[in-house]
């Protein structure tokens, strides 16, 4: 979907308990899907998170082209040295990727960005409570 002004959207993105949290509000295509490659890793480079999180909550329809884009920017985000966990799957595109027989065994997810957020104290990714805003 490209704006009246031909623009891409962007996927906003905001620092929040010291994670980047980039949520996915827009539909997906691969413009889309690009500029919030390029725009995710850079913000990664210069706030230095050790964790993002990719809440999809806000996704209405996911194919496999688009999963496999955000499998991707995630595989890259760790690359980068942040942990990548994706957030709020809906119920009927979990049922849908599941049709596609995709490898999810090192795919971290949480439902909630509450219960993201909880995942990353236990393991220690987490700062405890810095919240900026990003864009």
């Amino acid at each position: 979907m490209i704006h009246d002004s031909g623009e891409v959207p962007r996927v906003p993105m905001q620092l929040a308990s010291g994670c980047l949290v980039a949520s996915i509000q827009i539909d997906l295509n691969d413009e889309v899907l690009f500029r919030f490659k390029r725009d995710l890793l850079e913000e990664i480079r210069l706030t230095q998170t050790r964790a993002v999180l990719l809440d999809v909550s806000g996704v209405d329809i996911m194919d496999r082209v688009e999963f496999e884009a955000i499998c991707e920017i995630m595989r890259m985000s760790r690359l980068m040295g942040a942990r990548a966990m994706l957030v709020g799957v809906k119920p009927e595109i979990a049922c849908s990727l599941m049709d596609f027989d995709l490898d999810f065994r090192q795919m971290e997810t949480a439902l909630t960005l509450d219960q993201a957020f909880q995942q990353l104290k236990l393991n220690g990714e987490s700062n405890g409570g810095r919240h900026e805003s990003m864009r």
